[in-house]
């Protein structure tokens, strides 16, 4: 993240990439390796621990704080800024199909695997939380997600990080779902980025229809609510259901493009090529191991593909 960037057309995406543990990632936050406007395919959850910042989400820009946990859904543009000296935070990352797999146990629902990638969650889950992005916690709370994270990043086995990953994400969604002020009003913005996200086949006509909104005015909510049109953020969903069908499920390319959503593999080909900065078959060759991060430089650099992988010995230095 990167102060005075604002969110919108100009993010890019940035992607974890592993093996060991494809579920998630955990990083401690470094103010000297804070990246440009971007999104992930991931559901991201930030624990401040001390400290304030401001989080930008979309167009969106909320004061965040020690004791609060910050979500941000797949394909959504995000940014932070303005931190206190004393600002720290936990970085976790959640593919789909750990989301799915506490979402399940938290609310009783099917089984994780019998539907697609963010199709079970994303919805519920984004409907409290557009609009209002940072949810308060208990210090009891707050003290032991702190304490899981600290335990993900230092384990040595990949048995022992998931299941540590998985309480987090128990605790992390039970304690939102308890605790997220649903006095805010929601964006209709957001909440046709929770649609797209949920079926990224969905078409305007059908989310101005399921929202009670025109297309006209759908189309003008989401570019002031998400800084892009509706056409470039269903094109970022689908990078998402993309990428949680390889990364989750093993398909092969063409299969996660179609699936995804993707008329076709060089409308994917191309649409994938110009958000990530990367050719699809170069982004995966360049390895896939937990300790590996595609980072860069900065944001015109991104643009153009010169993008490089962090050793063993940096894992602390992630892009966030």
């Amino acid at each position: 993240m990167h102060a005075g960037r604002s969110t919108g057309s100009s993010a890019v995406l940035q992607e974890l990439l592993y093996d060991s543990l494809r579920e998630g990632a955990v990083w401690p936050f470094d103010r000297r390796y804070l990246r440009p406007p971007h999104f992930h395919g991931q559901l991201e959850c930030l624990l401040i621990r001390r400290g304030s910042a401001i989080l930008h989400v979309a167009a969106q820009t909320q004061v965040v704080r020690a004791g609060q946990l910050c979500w941000v859904l797949p394909g959504v543009p995000h940014v932070m800024s303005d931190f206190s000296p004393d600002f720290d935070m936990w970085v976790v990352e959640l593919d789909a199909a750990l989301v799915d797999e506490c979402w399940a146990t938290l609310n009783a629902g099917p089984p994780a695997g019998q539907h697609a990638p963010f199709e079970s969650w994303s919805l519920p889950l984004g409907e409290k939380l557009a609009g209002r992005p940072a949810v308060d916690v208990s210090a009891e709370v707050a003290t032991s997600l702190d304490e899981l994270a600290a335990g993900i990043w230092a384990a040595m086995l990949p048995s022992q990080a998931r299941s540590r990953l998985v309480r987090f994400g128990l605790l992390a969604l039970g304690s939102t779902l308890r605790n997220v002020d649903t006095r805010r009003p929601t964006s209709v913005g957001q909440l046709a980025s929770c649609l797209l996200l949920a079926s990224p086949a969905t078409s305007r006509a059908a989310a101005a229809a399921e929202l009670g909104v025109s297309e006209g005015f759908l189309s003008r909510a989401v570019h002031r609510d998400l800084g892009v049109t509706f056409v470039e953020h269903r094109a970022r969903a689908r990078v998402a259901h993309f990428l949680a069908l390889v990364q989750a499920e093993g398909s092969n390319l063409l299969d996660a493009a179609l699936a995804a959503g993707f008329g076709s593999y060089s409308q994917f080909h191309r649409t994938f090529s110009r958000v990530s900065g990367s050719r699809p078959r170069d982004y995966f060759g360049r390895g896939r191991r937990r300790s590996q991060l595609l980072v860069v430089d900065d944001h015109d650099s991104f643009a153009r593909g010169a993008v490089s992988i962090l050793p063993d010995g940096q894992r602390q230095l992630a892009p966030l």
